[in-house]
């Protein structure tokens, strides 16, 4: 119904079921509020997590929520953010901003520290050049 009406799609995770069925009774007794709060979260995570992505450029600061993908989950950006591993700046409310670029090349790092701790140690002494 919302994307009918030019709204973005919003997705009622299963955890959230009872919350929604709940808000949608008190929404039928004229209590909208609850209802509404539900569906405004739904909006902004789906929007962090479809849209925004594919928005901007891939040097674009967004929020990390918006950059979780497949190979790593919000947790895992924010833990790379806060050792210094993932180039990252966190606003003054907290919230960390990334780029799609910063995230691929945290990734690409990685990989390349998986290749070097499956080599001998005197492989990993060699010069790389």
């Amino acid at each position: 119904m919302l994307v009918r009406l030019g709204h973005p799609p919003v997705v009622i995770l299963k955890e959230q079921r009872a919350a929604y069925l709940r808000a949608m009774q008190q929404a039928d007794k004229g209590d909208v509020g609850p209802l509404g709060e539900i569906l405004a979260r739904g909006m902004i995570d789906n929007l962090n997590r479809f849209i925004i992505p594919n928005v901007p450029g891939p040097a674009k600061l967004v929020p990390i929520a918006a950059l979780v993908d497949a190979d790593l989950s919000l947790v895992a950006i924010r833990a790379a953010a806060q050792r210094g591993r993932l180039e990252a700046h966190q606003r003054s409310d907290g919230q960390w901003l990334s780029s799609r670029r910063a995230v691929d090349i945290y990734k690409e790092s990685r990989r390349q520290g998986a290749r070097l701790s499956t080599t001998s140690p005197a492989e990993r002494t060699r010069p790389l050049i």
